[in-house]
């Protein structure tokens, strides 16, 4: 199992030019750290634009990370792209297809072995499970052409249990098996679950079989609105990023269900709380590293 860090936590530094991309691979190093997941949109100019950058263009950063990486120590470990796959429009659905082939390709080419998208905005909350069942085949059609693509690559891509629409356990469980492809998998994420009410450390257990690369957050968790800067869920409930180990996740549980499954391979920390930057990378790793060492100590007792 290698630990690390997602670009996506340092997004507030990176936006205010208060580090370099080279300066993110030398604080995971520094932080014990021995990779780095790489959000495009990290490198872009921002949320409301991040389907506009494209890292397939931009041979510079492409040769930034590839130094920063050999003089790190820091290994790229995956790519993670926004994307949708259901326009309505067939032209506009098939650009975005063939958009996430090209990174299938980037990563080859990069020594990159793993490749989330998207599957759909962010944003898209269900109005009805109709919705959901209407999209459901577009969807997994998307996904079984990408997954024949990275066959051929040697890549494997992976949706994440990301943003309302495409989230909960069973849903992605649904949507690996229906692909049925070993090169498709889940970006199994810890925290996300709670965006659509699903407690994390029962969703985790369900989701271990099929998980290719493992994110860990933390969140607050509030009943009632807190006030600004929350995130409001499915449910009505409202949550807020913290440093891994500081908030309301059962995160020792969950690490103990990631080392029962015998989970072997990238974990990522995400840091997405209000507190400074890097003292939540920092510490977060600091935890995530700790608490997998003592869990593996228990379990070996």
């Amino acid at each position: 199992m290698q630990f690390g860090v997602s670009s996506y936590s340092f997004q507030p530094l990176l936006r205010r030019q208060e580090i370099t991309l080279e300066g993110v691979f030398e604080q995971i190093a520094a932080s014990g750290g021995t990779h780095m997941e790489l959000a495009t949109l990290t490198i872009g100019q921002g949320l409301e634009t991040m389907l506009e950058y494209e890292l397939y263009e931009d041979a510079e950063t492409r040769a930034r990370l590839e130094a920063a990486g050999a003089n790190s120590g820091i290994a790229l470990s995956g790519l993670c792209i926004p994307a949708s796959f259901i326009d309505e429009d067939a032209a506009t659905r098939r650009a975005q297809i063939d958009r996430a082939k090209r990174y299938v390709d980037l990563c080859a080419d990069m020594g990159v072995g793993f490749l989330r998208t998207d599957v759909v905005p962010w944003a898209l909350r269900p109005e009805t499970y109709a919705q959901v069942e209407a999209l459901f085949p577009v969807i997994t059609e998307a996904c079984l052409e990408l997954a024949e693509h990275a066959a051929t690559r040697g890549v494997v891509t992976s949706i994440e249990n990301h943003g309302f629409l495409m989230n909960s356990s069973e849903r992605c469980r649904r949507l690996v098996h229906a692909v049925g492809s070993p090169n498709f998998r889940m970006t199994l994420d810890v925290g996300n679950f709670l965006c659509v009410d699903e407690d994390p450390l029962m969703a985790t257990r369900n989701c271990l079989d099929i998980a290719s690369f493992v994110h860990l957050k933390d969140f607050l968790l509030r009943k009632r609105y807190p006030g600004p800067g929350w995130l409001e869920t499915l449910g009505g409930r409202h949550i807020v990023g913290t440093v891994f180990g500081f908030g309301d996740l059962e995160t020792r549980e969950i690490v103990r269900a990631i080392v029962g499954a015998g989970f072997d391979g990238y974990v990522s920390l995400e840091f997405e709380g209000n507190e400074p930057t890097l003292m939540g990378c920092d510490t977060g790793l600091g935890n995530v590293i700790r608490i997998f060492d003592e869990v593996k100590a228990e379990l070996v007792a």
